[in-house]
């Protein structure tokens, strides 16, 4: 089924090889992961890969990978959900994008954002079979890509940037940022 703006996807499972092997996002370690990983991990289900269409591109416009997740947050973060005073957890249920995926031709056109609207409708859509409020990324450390998160309402985790500071070396750039969002945020 195509969104109104034609945008689908399929399971992994449902994809032709020879059709995954057409996507590049020009990040070599994501490309290889679709071609190579994505299904053994997703026959596993230790995580969700669904490939993008669109009506008017040949093969795939992009993927995500999702699985289950749990963060931590800072009481300023889980004041800023509501959830300061009465809810009591070590960790809040999440869903993690494992991997997220452009087809190098289309990057910075709008589809990473449609992917995004899709996969949050299906989070909203599964409410009544698993419960996650956020969801979580780790971001490439690089000002792009978090631009392109920071636009869809992800925020850098208070919590997971105070443990990283605590347990890494001062002059060390870590190679990726924890981010989230919550879903109720609008898209």
């Amino acid at each position: 089924m195509l969104t109104d703006e034609g945008y689908g996807y399929l399971p992994i499972t449902k994809v032709d090889p020879a059709t995954l092997g057409t996507f590049s996002c020009g990040k070599p370690r994501l490309d290889d992961f679709l071609t190579a990983q994505a299904l053994t991990l997703h026959e596993a289900r230790l995580g969700f890969t669904n490939v993008a269409f669109h009506q008017h591109f040949e093969g795939p416009v992009g993927y995500f990978t999702l699985a289950n997740d749990a963060i931590k947050l800072n009481n300023s973060e889980k004041f800023d959900l509501g959830v300061y005073e009465h809810i009591e957890l070590a960790a809040f249920p999440a869903v993690k994008i494992g991997r997220l995926a452009v087809h190098q031709d289309l990057q910075r056109t709008g589809v990473g954002a449609a992917l995004m609207a899709l996969l949050l409708g299906d989070i909203l859509n599964t409410a009544g079979l698993s419960a996650a409020r956020l969801i979580v990324v780790d971001a490439d450390n690089d000002e792009a890509v978090l631009g392109f998160y920071r636009k869809l309402g992800f925020e850098v985790s208070l919590w997971a940037e105070e443990m990283a500071k605590n347990h890494t070396k001062k002059r060390t750039q870590p190679a990726t940022i924890k981010m989230h969002r919550d879903v109720f945020k609008d898209l």
